[in-house]
């Protein structure tokens, strides 16, 4: 049997020393495992800072959904600019169309006291609807006056490519469109819109939209459109100095209509009658003229249709030309489906009326010779329709006529072969002074 040196030596040494000697061996394994312990711990440390320093990192790329990064980086996608347009700015949404160039401080947000562009061009697409109309640029401004506007620039698409378009101007808090020049108004447009809700007694509409016009060939008004359901219930216009309204229209749904009016033209005429006091708030001097039924629809359709009546304004019993009213009544409900107001000259723009120098064949004479040189092939056709005293009082839009300039005339239409011949034929009139025989005016046209 073989036996363990150590042992052996073990066996010869004093009990004391036996202990000292595993006291020391405790004491050595526990500092290598104190030392392996600190090892341990300082890579960890170590492994932890280096890995938060990474983290932290401006190049390292976080982990995120694939397609949230592409609709981010589709939102801060940038159109390009051009000369007319401020620098754009990345803020636009993904459903704006990056062939629209942005100017500088568009958002496509809507702020405080800004309109989200969308919203903005939702507003522009009611007055210039795709695909009539290409949207070029926006821009905002505050050139026109001292609130901010979208300065929108669109042009006609069947257009050349070449065109440069035209500028549109939109508010940039109410959405509403603006012209140049409405600020001067005395009704503004906040209070125009309170005007046409009161008029009509509109409750809870879709919308009130009013536009100003201000162009030269007509005159100063309110543009106004309200829908309600989805649909355009009513238009017209307003003064734009004292809130009247001046014309309305409401369109007649014709799907299920039945074919014959429910009412006669006597009592249509009383209801255009008192529409007109209605509006108006007195009486006024006025005649009706033409009373007629215009059927609705086309010729081999049968719907019911309405009554027109044309009114003439009555000074000093003449009648007008032109100021006076327009009244439609639909023929089965009896309501007022048209109103059209003209009454334009001031009283003392009216001369004095007089007995008419000028006989009535005398002026049919110069009118005669007239329209003999004019076209003398058609001589032998020509045909007197009417011949009567009128004020010639129809002016340019927007001219305020000089006391006592509005003359007495002898209004004269007449027609020829030609004229007879064409499928929409419109007479030819002639304009006599009733005192000098001087011919004011005359228009006919083959």
């Amino acid at each position: 049997m073989k036996k363990n040196p150590r042992n052996d030596v073990a066996a010869y040494l004093p009990e004391r020393c036996k202990q000292q000697i595993e006291a020391k061996k405790r004491r050595r394994f526990l500092k290598k495992v104190a030392v392996i312990s600190a090892v341990i711990m300082s890579v960890f440390v170590v492994y932890m800072v280096i890995n938060g320093i990474l983290m932290n990192s401006p190049n390292q790329s976080p982990h995120l959904n694939p397609e949230k990064t592409e609709l981010e980086r589709e939102s801060l996608r940038v159109p390009s600019s051009t000369a007319s347009l401020a620098a754009p700015t990345p803020n636009l949404t993904g459903n704006i169309s990056s062939a629209i160039i942005i100017g500088t401080g568009v958002s496509a947000h809507s702020s405080e006291s800004i309109l989200a562009l969308n919203n903005a061009i939702t507003s522009l697409r009611q007055d210039y609807p795709e695909p009539a109309y290409t949207l070029i640029g926006v821009n905002l401004t505050e050139q026109y006056t001292n609130s901010s506007l979208y300065e929108f620039t669109i042009k006609h698409t069947n257009f050349s490519s070449a065109d440069a378009g035209f500028l549109v101007l939109y508010d940039a808090h109410s959405g509403d469109p603006y012209i140049p020049g409405q600020e001067l108004s005395r009704i503004s447009a906040v209070q125009a819109k309170n005007h046409v809700q009161e008029a009509f007694l509109i409750q809870s509409p879709d919308s009130v939209r009013v536009r100003y016009e201000n162009s030269p060939d007509s005159a100063r008004a309110w543009l106004f459109t309200v829908r309600k359901d989805n649909r355009t219930i009513i238009t017209g216009s307003l003064d734009p100095d004292t809130g009247q309204i001046v014309s309305f229209y409401r369109p007649v749904q014709r799907v299920g209509r039945q074919a014959e009016p429910m009412i006669d033209s006597s009592a249509a005429q009383a209801l255009a009658d008192q529409c007109i006091i209605e509006r108006n708030g007195v009486p006024l001097p006025i005649k009706m003229n033409i009373a007629r039924y215009e059927p609705l629809g086309f010729p081999d359709e049968s719907i019911a249709g309405q009554y027109v009546f044309v009114y003439n304004r009555i000074v000093q019993d003449i009648p007008c030309d032109f100021d006076g009213f327009t009244i439609s009544v639909d023929s089965v409900t009896g309501e007022i489906t048209e109103y059209n107001r003209r009454w334009n000259s001031p009283d003392n723009a009216f001369s004095v009326a007089v007995d008419p120098l000028v006989k009535r064949y005398e002026a049919l004479y110069l009118i005669q010779q007239k329209a003999k040189e004019t076209f003398p092939e058609s001589a032998t056709g020509l045909r007197i329709i009417s011949a009567d005293i009128r004020w010639k009082d129809m002016l340019s839009p927007n001219t305020m006529p000089r006391p006592g300039s509005i003359p007495i005339s002898w209004k004269i239409q007449f027609d020829d072969d030609m004229i007879r011949a064409e499928q929409w034929p419109v007479p030819a009139t002639g304009w006599i002074d009733a005192r000098t025989g001087e011919i004011l005016d005359f228009y006919y046209r083959h």
